[in-house]
C-alpha cells in the first residue's frame, strides 16, 4: 500500500475506535511502529488533529470536534438528506437519531438557502414492545465493544424462549426487516451468529480483547437482501388476486423476483425467499387473496396450518 493510503487507513481507524495504540496502528496498517508518528504529521497537515496519551495504556486518538473538509451540496443532494432526517425523525428505533439530528442541523446551517427539515407524518407499524431507552442502551453498548474489540457478556433469550449466558465477538450492527441485529461470533459454538437486540436482556462489555479472524468476511453473512445465513433459500410462485395484486407490484420481496400482471385483479408472484418459517407466516397474512401455485411443501404446510386454525375456533 502506498503511504497516502495507509494515512487514510489509519484515519479510518481512529474515526472508528477510541484511543488505538502504536503498536495496534501498525499491526492493523502492516507496517513498522515506526512509520506512524509520520503518518500522523501527514494527517495534522491535512487539518486532522491527533492527540496522544502517554504511558502503557495510551496511544492515538482523534479529535472529532475538528473540521473536517465540507464538499458543496447539489439541490437534489441537499433534498435526498432533508427527506432522511424528517424520515428518520419520526422513526423510534434509529439508535443514533439525537446525534444524527445535532449534525444535520450544523450542516444546514452551514448552507445557503437550507431548509431541512420539513413536515413528514410516519407512523411505525408494530413498534418493539421493549422501552426505546433499553433497546438504545444495548445499542450503546454492543457498539462500544465493536469499537474497541471487547467481548460482549448477555443473558440472550433464544427462539425456545429460554435465557441463555453467552459470550460474543461483536462484528456488526445491522437492521434487517424493522428490527436491529447483531452480527458476532458466539464463543461457546465458535459460530458467527445473529443475535436480535431486543432478544437481550442485559449485556455488559468484558475488559478481554479479541481479535476478528482473517478468515471472516461480513460478505459471507449479509448482502442486499439481509441475512445470507438465515435459512436456505426458496423458489415460490404464488397467485394474488383483489388488492394483493396491485401490492404485490410495489416491493422486493425476495432474490429473483417477477411480478407478472395476469388482469387487472389477479397478479403472479415468483421469487427466491429465505426460511420456511417465516415463508409460511408471509403466506398466511396474504389470506384468501392467495394461491399458492409452487411448491408442493408449501401448499401442504399453508393447508396444515389453517386447518389448526379452524380447530381452535
Amino acid at each position: 500500500m502506498s503511504k497516502t493510503s495507509l494515512c487514510i487507513r489509519m484515519l479510518e481507524i481512529l474515526c472508528s475506535r477510541d484511543i488505538v495504540s502504536v503498536a495496534e496502528l501498525a499491526d492493523l496498517l502492516e507496517t513498522n511502529p515506526r512509520n506512524i508518528p509520520e503518518y500522523k504529521k501527514e494527517l495534522e497537515a491535512a487539518g486532522y488533529f491527533i492527540e496522544s496519551i502517554p504511558g502503557r495504556y495510551g496511544g492515538y486518538f482523534l479529535d472529532k470536534g475538528a473540521l473536517f473538509p465540507v464538499v458543496n451540496l447539489t439541490e437534489e443532494e441537499k433534498e435526498g438528506l432533508a427527506a432522511g432526517a424528517d424520515y428518520l425523525r419520526a422513526r423510534n428505533d434509529f439508535m443514533q437519531k439525537p446525534q444524527y439530528l445535532s449534525a444535520m442541523a450544523k450542516v444546514s446551517a452551514a448552507l445557503l438557502n437550507n431548509h431541512f427539515f420539513g413536515d413528514v407524518t410516519l407512523f411505525n407499524r408494530f413498534p418493539l414492545a421493549m422501552p426505546e431507552r433499553e433497546l438504545r442502551q444495548r445499542y450503546a453498548e454492543a457498539q462500544r465493544c465493536i469499537r474497541g474489540k471487547y467481548v460482549l457478556e448477555m443473558e440472550y433469550l433464544s427462539r425456545k424462549n429460554t435465557i441463555t449466558h453467552r459470550f460474543v465477538h461483536p462484528y456488526k450492527i445491522f437492521m434487517y426487516n424493522n428490527a436491529w441485529f447483531l452480527l458476532g461470533r458466539d464463543e461457546s459454538s465458535d459460530e458467527v451468529k445473529y443475535f436480535k437486540l431486543n432478544r437481550i436482556r442485559s449485556c455488559r462489555r468484558t475488559m478481554r480483547s479479541f481479535r476478528v479472524p482473517l478468515s471472516y468476511n461480513e460478505r459471507d453473512y449479509l448482502d442486499e437482501y439481509g441475512m445470507k445465513r438465515n435459512g436456505e433459500w426458496y423458489f415460490i410462485k404464488l397467485r394474488l388476486t383483489g388488492r394483493y395484486a396491485m401490492l404485490a407490484k410495489e416491493r422486493i420481496y425476495g432474490k429473483e423476483q417477477t411480478a407478472e400482471e395476469i388482469d387487472a385483479g389477479t397478479t403472479v408472484l415468483s421469487c427466491k425467499m429465505q426460511n420456511k418459517e417465516e415463508i409460511l407466516c408471509f403466506v398466511l397474512g396474504l389470506g384468501e387473496y392467495c394461491e399458492v401455485l409452487e411448491p408442493d411443501w408449501l401448499r401442504r404446510e399453508v393447508k396444515a396450518a389453517c386447518e389448526r386454525i379452524l380447530r381452535s375456533c
